[in-house]
């Protein structure tokens, strides 16, 4: 087998284990640096606003479905955890959980809110009740879904982080989020993220991608002989 064939399964591989049970990923390059329509909110107490009147400090964007039986679940708690640790001022951020579900509203919602206490004063949980307004705004973040089932969908488990003008800076990738995700997600967004940082952060991924790499290469080499 070529080398460079072989580094094309390789790669293949690797995106597609990221992938797996995790949706479609998003294409963040298309979406990096642009801002998500002004679509109208509704919280779980009946409130409307705009995504706009959020501006002023970073904002995470965190997608879910209320009758997710397992991911939703695990995301929402673990940030929930995450935040209790970083112990972060009101003024440092908001969070917004959205169903990205068109048939789920207020109930399903706050029925969610409810059962995982997720409570924060700038935690909100709301739902976007114009379907046209909430694909739209999908669309935006490039967060595209599947039905397995009836109940089940398939989707990316991720966090989106927004500066204060609204415009999208990064992305967080999980399942179980860490603090130091969220610090540096916030950071991200507000502009402190060195260029070492962010260099540093590939450097152990395409190590580890370059070693898998060798190690088949060197298995293949050995079968030949």
């Amino acid at each position: 087998m070529r080398p460079t064939r072989l580094a094309g399964y390789l790669l293949s591989f690797a995106l597609g284990c990221s992938a797996f049970g995790q949706g479609i990923p998003p294409n963040i390059s298309r979406t990096l640096g642009t801002k998500p329509p002004d679509v109208l909110f509704t919280d779980t107490t009946g409130r409307t606003f705009h995504l706009s009147a959020l501006k002023g400090k970073p904002v995470i964007l965190s997608p879910i479905y209320a009758g997710c039986p397992s991911a939703c679940i695990v995301i929402s708690r673990s940030v929930k955890k995450a935040l209790a640790q970083l112990k972060l001022p009101n003024d440092a951020y908001t969070l917004l959980t959205f169903s990205f579900d068109p048939k789920e509203g207020r109930k399903e919602m706050a029925d969610f809110q409810r059962q995982h206490g997720l409570n924060h004063p700038n935690w909100r949980v709301a739902f976007i009740a114009d379907d046209r307004a909430l694909f739209e705004m999908l669309d935006a973040l490039d967060f595209r879904f599947t039905y397995i089932s009836e109940q089940v969908k398939d989707h990316p488990n991720l966090l989106v982080f927004l500066d204060s003008e609204g415009v999208i800076r990064h992305y967080e990738f999980g399942l179980e989020f860490t603090p130091e995700q969220l610090q540096r997600g916030l950071r991200i967004a507000r502009g402190e993220y060195t260029l070492w940082e962010r260099v540093s952060d590939w450097i152990v991924p395409v190590g580890a991608l370059g070693v898998l790499a060798t190690g088949a290469w060197m298995m293949l080499g050995r079968r030949k002989k």
